[in-house]
């Protein structure tokens, strides 16, 4: 059995493959009862979605080929099936076909006979309870079968298989059943000799909300990378043509695209996710996984078509692989999203020399919160600050990558033009500092670069905080005038929401944006007395060759809870204010985003039409009229549109190249290549 451990990797190194080259997948997550599915049809259905490489249930929980392991559960099903081995099936017709196989493993259970033989293997509760659901019993990533006992698991596989590379499901500390029931952090023998190493004395928490708990999800983050990095380097050394598709530590980075009941949807999770993968970490390939079933309690009820197709187009435009996931075999539940996973499947398939090597390209960044960086409610506070920024930079056509706040030390300072800090506490100022050395630009909504004793960061326009004010009614009827003459009634004027900030400003800092004290507002007969204070809620300064700019309050946080127009208006002039001129200018509806990247194409640039968002999902699009883009400095380039062709026409403005379209659909991507012959 394996017991060593290979070398470690980095996160960040990068290990060349298949992958490397754009591919589709299309998983059928099995029970046990389908293991006589019809390899052959499986396969001709997979093909005709647009994809070329299977993701099939192999081992963990359940052998779905006849394991002579005892920690690992043969199918009892398998005596049903002639030959009594799927994946050597499997994998004989895939080979036949030029396709390939990944192997779907979850270690995240065990059957109880595993554990009575072996108890220290297994999760316990804080009262030492075990976790079991459906008779399985949920394991701990510390113990000695993950640890050890899975590389003896690949290994079994590789000997036998040559599959192209390895899916983990659910490679992680379990916290949360399937039924929702919390069962806490681990306190197994290993897990509390982990805490003592790293805290000392200091209790182990429970859930979340204890103390030290942040600690402890930090902790059990980097445990999970380094088993990680451990899992990838041995299947490189056993296998270096097959892949590892897991964390950052892996070959290639996954993410779950899904829905769920009773969860509030953001309808750009998934452009969030792998632009944040792509530009932490651009040398590796992502895949994400798109779910065709609603919710994991309704595994039968198909997602929402348009819902399906979203989440594959944020993918794709961004540089991620499509994968389409369903339960069971292809010709078993009906899911009527799997249609519209295999248009942007095929997009993607027919046009690879588009989406060979295509990566996130716009200029300006916005950092997405890091929970673990403040108080729960503080982190709320900073999630809607991003999430409103977000909505006014997308309305407003500022195309914008997202970026991981606990990420940014793995990212290039000089990567971005701008970067947006909405409301943040526990910023890497370091990371901050050198990307103003670079003639970076930072825009700062509320908290951002300001420390709990009221000081500020060295890069930031303020030199100190006078008052802070989070109370509602301490900011009720205080506004931000936007228009610089003194009297207030006549102008206009933003309602003062969220937190805001009284500063004093560096003496070198430009301010606008003046504030309103608060006056009475009831009843109408004294609804009078506004004046405009000596403060003001903009600051921009220049710091050598970079500049920044803060917002005094959570402009954010405000238009998610006001919806004015004139307060998106405001984050989207501060940002293009501080960025300069864009390369892609466009002018159309504000429902539709506009996503830059590069490729070995040349620029592409992907309209994603977003009139389908509704309540907790998205609903059919409304095709737009005439929509148009001038590119900067790319006059007499080559053009094309790989969605509708005959609906492009190009022109030469100066400089630059104006591109018009009939319209948008659900998507268009126009690619920019070299200069015309001539």
């Amino acid at each position: 059995m394996s017991t060593a451990v290979q070398t470690e990797r980095s996160d960040a190194a990068a290990r060349t493959g298949w992958w490397d080259a754009p591919f589709a997948v299309f998983q059928t997550n099995l029970r046990e009862i389908d293991v006589t599915l019809d390899v052959e049809a499986t396969l001709d259905d997979i093909q005709a979605h647009g994809a070329d490489v299977w993701l099939l249930n192999v081992g963990g929980i359940l052998a779905h080929y006849p394991t002579d392991l005892r920690f690992q559960t043969r199918n009892p099903h398998l005596r049903e099936r002639p030959g009594g081995d799927l994946i050597a099936d499997a994998l004989a017709a895939t080979r036949r076909r030029g396709m390939r196989l990944l192997g779907r493993m979850d270690f995240s259970k065990v059957h109880p006979r595993i554990i009575a033989e072996h108890p220290e293997w297994a999760y316990r509760s804080p009262s030492g309870e075990l976790q079991v659901y459906e008779g399985l019993v949920s394991v701990c990533p510390r113990g000695e079968y993950y640890q050890h006992r899975l590389l003896d698991i690949v290994d079994e596989v590789l000997d036998r298989y040559a599959v192209d590379g390895f899916f983990f499901n659910w490679f992680g500390f379990n916290e949360v059943d399937y039924a929702g029931v919390v069962h806490g952090v681990c306190h197994c023998d290993a897990c509390r000799r982990a805490w003592v190493d790293a805290q000392g004395d200091r209790p182990l928490p429970a859930r979340v909300g204890d103390d030290g708990y942040a600690d402890w999800k930090r902790l059990a983050s980097a445990a999970i990378d380094d088993l990680t990095s451990r899992i990838s380097a041995h299947i490189g050394a056993r296998r270096p043509d097959a892949a590892l598709i897991l964390g950052r530590a892996a070959d290639v980075l996954f993410h779950e695209a899904n829905n769920a009941v009773g969860r509030v949807l953001w309808p750009w999770t998934t452009a969030d996710a792998v632009s944040a993968l792509r530009v932490s970490q651009p040398d590796k390939p992502v895949m994400v996984n798109a779910v065709a079933f609603v919710d994991m309690p309704y595994r039968l009820a198909g997602e929402q078509p348009e819902m399906m197709a979203q989440y594959l187009l944020q993918a794709i435009s961004r540089g991620a692989n499509p994968s389409t996931y369903i339960m069971g075999p292809t010709r078993g539940i009906r899911y009527p999203s799997v249609d519209a996973a295999a248009e942007v499947t095929r997009l993607h398939r027919d046009h690879r020399d588009v989406y060979a090597g295509l990566r996130p390209a716009a200029d300006v960044a916005v950092v997405i919160p890091d929970p673990l960086s403040a108080s729960a409610e503080r982190a709320a506070q900073a999630r809607r600050e991003y999430q409103g920024v977000c909505v006014a930079l997308r309305e407003a056509h500022v195309p914008f990558e997202s970026v991981a706040q606990d990420r940014l030390a793995a990212i290039d300072p000089a990567r971005f033009t701008t970067v947006v800090l909405p409301d943040l506490t526990g910023v890497d100022d370091a990371w901050l500092e050198r990307h103003v050395e670079a003639g970076g630009r930072i825009v700062a909504t509320g908290a951002s670069g300001i420390a709990e004793d009221g000081s500020t960061a060295t890069w930031h326009p303020a030199r100190r905080v006078v008052d802070a004010v989070s109370d509602p009614n301490a900011l009720k009827s205080s506004y931000v005038q936007r228009g610089p003459s003194a009297p207030v009634e006549g102008t206009d004027v933003l309602p003062l929401h969220g937190t805001a900030y009284e500063l004093e400003w560096r003496d070198q800092a430009a301010q606008d944006l003046p504030l309103i004290a608060q006056a009475a507002y009831g009843p109408p007969e004294r609804a009078y007395g506004h004046r405009q204070g000596p403060g003001r809620a903009r600051g921009r300064w220049r710091r050598g060759s970079g500049e920044v700019m803060a917002l005094s309050w959570t402009p954010g946080r405000s238009y998610v809870e006001l919806g004015l127009t004139a307060i998106r208006d405001v984050i989207a002039e501060t940002v293009r204010t501080v960025s300069g001129p864009q390369l892609v200018e466009f002018s159309g509806p504000e429902v539709v985003e506009v996503v830059i990247g590069r490729s070995d194409a040349g620029l592409v640039i992907h309209l994603l039409n977003g009139s389908g968002q509704r309540r907790n999902s998205f609903g059919p699009v409304i095709r737009t009229g005439e929509v148009r883009l001038r590119i900067a400095g790319h006059a007499r380039h080559h053009v094309r549109a790989i969605v509708q062709p005959e609906a492009a026409h190009a022109e030469t403005h100066g400089d630059d190249l104006l591109v018009i379209l009939a319209g948008v659909g659900e998507v268009e991507a126009i690619v920019i290549g070299g200069p015309d012959a001539g």
